[in-house]
């Protein structure tokens, strides 16, 4: 498999807008528990998209529209 599937310069762009795309109504639905429903144990969830999102942010920091450099 080749890895510049994944980190070409319109991939990267392109997959953080699915993953956004995923998450927002993710999100969304968890707020719907916590507030609404007041199910506390959907922070749970929560805290989970918010630590995925703060690996992806690690992981593709300086990334600009190039995309990755090339991979091992």
């Amino acid at each position: 498999m080749r890895q510049s599937r994944f980190t070409g310069p319109d991939k990267v762009s392109r997959n953080l807008k699915a993953t956004a795309v995923l998450t927002v109504p993710c999100v969304v639905f968890l707020l719907f528990l916590v507030f609404v429903q007041g199910i506390s144990e959907a922070w749970v969830g929560l805290a989970i998209v918010v630590g995925l999102w703060g690996l992806l942010y690690w992981r593709f920091q300086g990334v600009g529209r190039r995309g990755l450099p090339p991979q091992r």
